[in-house]
């Protein structure tokens, strides 16, 4: 009955912070890893701020709340790992310039190159991350960085500083945009040791299969899902990769 209930009364395209929160619960309760992953996405990059869970209206069951391992923590290490791919993507090429600027630019413009990239994206509001981040949902980051602009300039540069900078922030923001696919109840349910934490059959349910993370799911996913999906021990988890 949940599953007719989510199809009549959710829509993703009108979804509201606090509805979300209150349906990760129900979603989880009742299996129903569509839905769980959907909110739970929706939740990562439309939250702003500390990620936690809101107990449904006319909820009375005290005790049956997400405890932090399988929902606070995921969602909000969900959540810093959109700004760490954000931030790789806008750092990567300009990083490069500026460790190999001084012995490697024939131009003489990489400093000059450099702070106008800086200037460029302190303009948009949305940099730095770190300042930001604390009170925009990623969403929010986004699109300030859809008016990111790169001067132009008339002077000839050379192969370092003659980037497509404004090419750069954009694919960050698509990369950033594709990059979690919401938490999945499957991965979070076989990460939990039936057993034994060594039990073969354990570490065999758990790998990838032909490089895919989500042979055995129920939602397609990538690997950052499965990563942050795991409630088992992170040492485990990283022999996985």
């Amino acid at each position: 009955f949940f599953d007719q209930w989510y199809r009549k009364n959710v829509d993703m395209a009108q979804m509201e912070a606090d509805f979300a929160r209150q349906l990760a619960l129900p979603c989880y309760m009742f299996d129903h890893a569509q839905g769980f992953a959907e909110v739970t996405k929706w939740l990562a990059y439309n939250f702003a701020g500390h990620i936690t869970e809101k107990r449904p209206k006319s909820f009375r069951w005290q005790h049956m709340r997400f405890s932090p391992p399988d929902f606070v923590r995921p969602m909000n290490h969900a959540r810093g790992a959109l700004k760490t791919c954000l931030h790789k993507g806008i750092w990567d090429e300009i990083g490069a310039l500026l460790a190999r600027g001084d012995y490697a630019c024939t131009c003489r413009h990489w400093a000059t190159t450099a702070g106008h990239y800086f200037a460029a994206l302190v303009k948009t509001d949305a940099y730095p991350l770190e300042k930001t981040f604390s009170r925009n949902s990623v969403v929010a980051v986004l699109k300030y960085l859809n008016a990111f602009v790169m001067p132009g300039t008339t002077t000839p540069l050379c192969r370092i500083c003659d980037v497509q900078w404004n090419e750069v922030v954009k694919q960050a923001c698509a990369n950033t945009l594709r990059y979690f696919d919401g938490l999945c109840i499957d991965c979070m349910d076989r990460s939990r040791a039936k057993r034994d934490d060594t039990d073969v059959d354990y570490w065999r349910q758990l790998e990838s299969v032909d490089g895919r993370w989500d042979a055995n799911c129920r939602v397609r996913h990538d690997e950052p899902t499965w990563y942050v999906s795991w409630c088992g021990r992170d040492e485990h988890r990283q022999k996985l990769l």
